[in-house]
């Protein structure tokens, strides 16, 4: 029992929102699933699709899906800048993709720090990084994002099962990995929210234990979130015996209550879009190898 409670805390735990840098490696995840989409036969091609004419009230596409073009037209495939670009939003047509030197493929987290950059943000400052539709990404998506997430991760892990080589082995392993950054980044950003209100709620008679993430690349800004593991167990030593029901009661309560103070509902928002994404990591990890 004890087990399943600390599993299910590490699962709130990581259940947090957006941030600036988090919406660009959100980017370049798109990117990596257009490259991994590039295998598959010209007819069962969905990524970078935008829809021309989108219902909001209906959820549907109701003009054209149109697959990225590339720069007056030329043949072939988007760049990530050019994809970029077809997400709307961007300031700029050109200068977002940063490559490594060794291997000629985009680097992830410099390109996730350029992005950030290029939406005009300074140092140690919030950037304005727009959310893009997912109707501006893939065909067949409906605007909802969480959908939009699993229907890229099938796509990906189909193609894994079905494409994948020695010679293409990266593209999955440049995805895997870009995930991992998006849910630690979305960790980083939520947790002084979190942070804040734990101790505002459960300090009086516990100590809340900080878990260091490291730090955003991009602002330098340290990310932290709670511990609930070390939380509860030096709430048990100092013989809090409640300890359980008082933390599961405020993680209920800040991700799921009623209270409707704006960082519950932000909390809330990105709740699920978490969840989603903790999904896919672990649909990658428990993909055969080949």
């Amino acid at each position: 029992m004890q087990t399943v409670f600390f599993l299910a805390l590490a699962c709130l735990a990581a259940s947090v929102w957006a941030g600036g840098y988090q919406g660009c490696l959100e980017r370049v995840w798109l990117f990596q699933a257009y490259e991994i989409d590039a295998l598959n036969s010209p007819s069962d091609q969905t990524m970078g699709y935008a829809c021309s004419k989108f219902d909001d009230k209906t959820e549907k596409c109701t003009g054209n899906w149109q697959p990225c073009k590339k720069k007056r037209n030329a043949p072939g495939r988007c760049n990530f800048d050019e994809l970029v670009h077809q997400l709307g939003k961007a300031p700029k047509p050109t200068g977002w993709s940063i490559l490594d030197k060794k291997t000629g493929r985009l680097d992830v987290q410099e390109t996730a720090k350029n992005c950030y950059k290029m939406y005009g943000s300074k140092q140690g400052a919030a950037s304005k990084v727009p959310n893009f539709k997912s109707y501006k990404a893939m065909k067949g998506a409906t605007g909802e994002y969480n959908d939009f997430v699993l229907k890229v991760s099938t796509m990906v892990d189909k193609a894994r099962r079905e494409k994948a080589t020695d010679d293409n082995r990266h593209l999955w392993q440049d995805f895997d990995s870009t995930t991992d950054r998006i849910n630690t980044a979305r960790a980083g950003d939520h947790g002084p929210y979190l942070i804040k209100e734990a101790k505002a709620r459960l300090g009086n008679g516990m100590d809340i234990k900080v878990q260091h993430l490291g730090s955003n690349p991009a602002t330098g800004e340290k990310w932290e979130t709670v511990d609930w593991k070390e939380t509860a167990m030096e709430a048990k030593k100092r013989g809090v015996s409640d300890y359980h029901q008082r933390i599961k009661g405020f993680l209920d309560d800040f991700y799921r209550g009623s209270l409707t103070d704006n960082n519950y509902r932000s909390a809330r928002d990105h709740h699920q879009i978490m969840r989603t994404f903790k999904r896919v990591a672990d649909r990658a990890r428990s993909c055969p190898s080949h």
